[in-house]
């Protein structure tokens, strides 16, 4: 009977250890959260002169999401003209009202496809329920150019390069299709776009996404691997030369 009571008071004593343990971690975890806050406020001027210096540079964006190996699958060929025309993209936190989440916006010159000047897509989550709240603006597409759906305008260089995969109710891949979901869940495009894209632009620019890096090693490995094998090859078919002069 001691040595179980003497087992329950240790067990008491470790539960008081893991609730100042967890405690802690909670207490860090809420620093964390506002010290990433007040970073975030520091760093928004360098947001906002970057955006300025990429809006300057032709297709910055076009090219940027392009390069992106995961992102680009949902790019369709017919959304490169209109992509064209995005001058600004950004990413902002957002937290009032009890709501906390992040707002992409995309500001356009004027083209040929829709009449906004900004669109955007907002998620949101309530900080005491962890409710979803997923807020995007409608597109005003101009007749006959919803990228969305089938038998939309492009320009002459676009026609017959690419594959527009329709579904059955009209439908299109587009990159656009984003916008006008408002399913209760975050998209891997906005993860993509938060955590790679905005990130670090000038990486992807550039073309230097990681994923390709590695697939690009891996094929130069593969080469090397033959070309040894030639090598070898060679180096056999020399001595067996030599061999018979000898003789």
């Amino acid at each position: 009977d001691m040595a179980e009571e003497d087992v329950d008071q240790d067990f008491t004593e470790l539960q008081e250890v893991e609730d100042k343990i967890r405690a802690l971690t909670d207490e860090l975890e809420e620093k964390m959260v506002e010290l990433d806050k007040e970073y975030s406020k520091k760093k928004r001027p360098l947001f906002d002169e970057r955006i300025k210096i990429c809006s300057k540079i032709p297709n910055f964006w076009l090219n940027t999401l392009l390069n992106h190996s995961e992102l680009q699958e949902y790019i369709n060929t017919s959304d490169y003209d209109c992509l064209r025309h995005l001058k600004i993209l950004d990413v902002q936190d957002v937290d009032q009202d009890g709501m906390q989440g992040t707002r992409y916006s995309f500001t356009f010159t004027k083209n040929p496809f829709f009449d906004n000047q900004m669109i955007f897509k907002e998620f949101k989550y309530n900080k005491e329920s962890g409710e979803l709240v997923v807020d995007t603006s409608p597109i005003n597409w101009k007749d006959g150019c919803n990228l969305t759906l089938k038998g939309a305008q492009s320009s002459k260089e676009e026609k017959g390069k690419g594959k527009r995969e329709a579904t059955e109710d009209n439908e299109v891949q587009s990159f656009f299709c984003w916008f006008d979901s408002r399913e209760e869940t975050e998209s891997p495009i906005g993860d993509w776009i938060r955590e790679d894209i905005w990130k670090d632009p000038f990486k992807y620019f550039c073309g230097d996404d990681d994923d390709e890096d590695g697939e690009e090693d891996d094929e130069g490995e593969g080469e090397e691997g033959e070309d040894g094998e030639d090598g070898e090859e060679g180096g056999e078919e020399e001595e067996e030369d030599a061999g018979e002069g000898d003789e």
